[in-house]
Parts: C-alpha cells; sequence; structure tokens
C-alpha cells in the first residue's frame, strides 16, 4: 500500500498544470456559486425585520416567505439556475478529468498539449463514463428514500431516526466509495486502450489493494484538512486566511495524488 502511494506521489508531482488546472477550475466553480447566493440572500437579509422591530413583525416576514413560496412562482428562477449550473457541472468535470488522465499517461509531451489533447480526445468517452456514474449512484436511492421516510414516521425522536438510518447510509456511502474507484479505473483502463471487461476483472482481482490505497491517501487527506481547520481555529485572522487559501491548492494536489495512487498500481499490475 505504502509503496504504491509513495509512487503516486511522485507521479503527483510531476503534474503541476494538471494541479494549478483543478485550482482553477474549482476556484472559478467557488465564485460562482458565492455570486449566486449573495445575489440571493443579501436582499433577504435588507428584508429581514430588525431587532428594533417587534416579534410579531419577524413572525409575518416569515409567513409571507412562506405563502411566496408555496403560492407563487418564486422558487423557479433559482430551480432554473440551479438545475443549469449542475448541468454544467457535470458537463465540465469528466471534461476536466479527460486533460487529467491522459496527462498521467503521457509524461513524455509537453504538459499543456498533454493536457488539452486529453480533452479533444477523450471528452465523449469520460461523458459516457460520467453519465452511467451518475445514474448508477442515484439507483440505491430508490430504496433508500422511501426507506427513510418509512423511518421518520415510525421514530419518536431525531436520535433514534439517526440510529435506524445509519447502517442505510454507511451501506450507501461504502457502495458510492467503491462505484468511484470501480470508475476511476474505467477512466484509467480508456486511457490505456483496454476495454471496459478487462479493467473490471482488474479491479475484482486487485480490489483488496486497491481499497486499501484509497484508504490510506483518504485517511491522509482527512488528517491534513482536519490540521488546516483547527489551525484557522487557533489562528483567526491573516494567517488562518493565507493558510486555508494555501490549502486549496494542496487540496487539489491531494486529489491528484487519489488519482496517480491508482495509476501508479495500475501501470505495474495491469
Amino acid at each position: 500500500m505504502w509503496y504504491w502511494m509513495k509512487k503516486g506521489w511522485a507521479i503527483a508531482w510531476q503534474q503541476p498544470f494538471a494541479v494549478f488546472a483543478l485550482f482553477l477550475y474549482n476556484l472559478a466553480w467557488g465564485v460562482l456559486i458565492y455570486k449566486l447566493i449573495q445575489s440571493i440572500v443579501v436582499p433577504l437579509l435588507h428584508r429581514y425585520p430588525g431587532k428594533d422591530l417587534s416579534h410579531e413583525t419577524a413572525q409575518l416576514f416569515w409567513i409571507e416567505g412562506q405563502f411566496q413560496i408555496m403560492k407563487t412562482d418564486l422558487l423557479m428562477p433559482y430551480i432554473w439556475w440551479a438545475s443549469a449550473l449542475i448541468g454544467l457541472r457535470m458537463l465540465l468535470s469528466p471534461v476536466i478529468n479527460a486533460g487529467i488522465y491522459y496527462s498521467l499517461h503521457h509524461l513524455e509531451m509537453n504538459a499543456g498539449y498533454r493536457f488539452v489533447k486529453g480533452i479533444r480526445k477523450l471528452a465523449l468517452p469520460f461523458l459516457g463514463l460520467y453519465a452511467l456514474q451518475t445514474l448508477l449512484s442515484l439507483v440505491p436511492l430508490y430504496w433508500l428514500v422511501p426507506y427513510a421516510l418509512r423511518q421518520y414516521a415510525e421514530q419518536s425522536s431525531y436520535t433514534d431516526l439517526g440510529k435506524a438510518l445509519l447502517p442505510a447510509t454507511g451501506c450507501f456511502i461504502a457502495y458510492i466509495f467503491l462505484l468511484q474507484l470501480l470508475f476511476l479505473y474505467l477512466q484509467v483502463g480508456k486511457v490505456d486502450g483496454r476495454s471496459s471487461l478487462y479493467t473490471v476483472l482488474f479491479v475484482m482481482r486487485q480490489g483488496h489493494v486497491i481499497v486499501l490505497t484509497a484508504l490510506g491517501v483518504l485517511a491522509i487527506t482527512f488528517i491534513v484538512s482536519a490540521a488546516v481547520m483547527v489551525s484557522a481555529f487557533v489562528w483567526a485572522g491573516l494567517a488562518a486566511l493565507v493558510l486555508f487559501q494555501a490549502y486549496r491548492l494542496v487540496h487539489m494536489f491531494m486529489k491528484l495524488w487519489a488519482i496517480a495512487t491508482q495509476y501508479a498500481l495500475w501501470s505495474e499490475k495491469a
């Protein structure tokens, strides 16, 4: 496990262009979401009754808001905007991944060239894989949502509800984790020119190593994230802001490291 993690780390260090591409993509996306939420929340805050006004005025504000949500089409523009952003995200994410995975496989090329070539060559196959992964991710909700609603009606407290939903939620999280690993290898196999059947059989043969390696990277990423969050509370101020912004870049490197680690395993075992 540690061997693949160290080798993946070395491969990730050779991908500064891909790391910065991921960083800029997530930064642009974060700014877009922030501006959209700000355009919705700030006008509401201006209308919210202040402390100087009576409690009845605040209640009237919430009643009016509930009426507008339930009886008017006030939410429709925001629903359309949210749907458009989700669709854009689903379109761009596999395209970026195509450049990243192609870059991992073609170190002999120029960094920017191989990233762009990967997008041109693999964008459509990666879009298909992403659509299939999304569909398979949603399938368990067909059973999970009705089960959660039944438990909500039967349980007497939120604590009991949480305990009742914990096994099903844990299974769903494990399913999503394993599904992501499978499709990570399907994308690696696509870049390497292997068939999907060959890739699935490879994942079945090396499943225990794949999972342990992924959990190792995930554990280290979690520890680093927790350390940054704790430091942000301890060093409140400019130092915390600088640290948090720098961590965004580190986090993108960690994401690439997770992919590179699995790619390193594939390149020697496939």
